[in-house]
């Protein structure tokens, strides 16, 4: 094998290196060895049911970046977190509050959200149908810069109220977790949209073939509780055609992608600049 053959393998082998670092970088959304604070809000529907599934969403996140390697902030750490007069604020994605408690917890990246359980119902097998949303949002606090932002739904039966509420919830912090490790959601979109902007942008959804307004108000609710967003509305409804207009902290492939993971009863067809267009099933 003679210099030439040698150095063009050698250049090759380095490209393959490369290729094989970039890859795994642009799989994993949050920086590894630095440490998080995984804190999540939970509020449930209902009397008597606040606190019912509190931990759920937190614990299995958190196992499930301990799992991979990541330095996680202890559950006692976490409390004194969301005790912190600050902590609303850092729920909102305030700047100030992420660098401040960042500093005092000597935390790195914040993954903060929300998990909401509706109220369960009876179905016609004699059971109950639990739904949860869980949405979350990750933040550098060297410089409160967004990392990460997703949202899952869980729909599960169970024989009793809590227990379907406890399942639902469980099944959509799975999902959150495995997004995580996956990159989906990652800020700047995995789908290829390029960096996600700082502030909010105005993102229009166009559906067709609209038969009733709870398709619309459906898409609605969906958007207005999706990580990222910060507001949502419907601004046209006549003649089967609806228009939305979302609020949103990302680029509109990824509040696509997080649409279509919420099995709402549209179907999305492209992004076009800022405009998404779906039609109705």
């Amino acid at each position: 094998m003679n210099g030439s053959t040698k150095r063009a393998l050698g250049v090759l082998a380095l490209l393959g290196a490369l290729l094989t670092l970039a890859g795994a970088a642009s799989a994993a959304p949050l920086p590894p060895h630095k440490r998080i604070a995984v804190v999540i809000f939970e509020q449930a529907s209902g009397f008597f049911r606040q606190g019912l599934g509190v931990g759920a969403a937190e614990t299995l996140i958190t196992q499930t970046l301990i799992g991979n390697g990541y330095p996680v902030v202890n559950a006692a750490q976490v409390e004194k977190i969301k005790k912190d007069k600050r902590a609303e604020l850092l729920a909102q994605g305030n700047k100030k509050a992420i660098r401040e408690l960042g500093k005092i917890y000597d935390v790195k990246i914040f993954l903060v959200g929300r998990a909401t359980l509706a109220e369960p119902m009876k179905n016609d097998f004699g059971t109950y149908t639990g739904t949860a949303t869980v949405a979350v949002q990750a933040y550098s606090t060297s410089d409160a810069k967004y990392l990460f932002s997703d949202m899952a739904s869980g729909k599960e039966l169970g024989g009793t109220p809590d227990e379907s509420s406890q399942k639902a919830i469980e099944a959509a912090s799975r999902i959150i977790a495995a997004n995580l490790l996956a990159g989906e959601g990652k800020a700047g979109g995995v789908s290829g949209g390029g960096a996600a902007p700082a502030t909010a942008q105005e993102v229009q959804i166009l559906i067709t073939d609209v038969t009733s307004f709870q398709t619309v108000n459906a898409v609605l609710e969906a958007a207005q509780h999706l990580a990222g967003a910060r507001g949502a509305a419907v601004t046209s409804y006549a003649g089967g055609v609806a228009t939305l207009s979302v609020q949103y902290i990302g680029t509109p492939k990824d509040l696509m992608a997080g649409l279509s993971r919420q099995g709402l009863p549209v179907r999305f067809t492209g992004v076009s600049g800022n405009k998404i267009s779906a039609t109705g099933l």
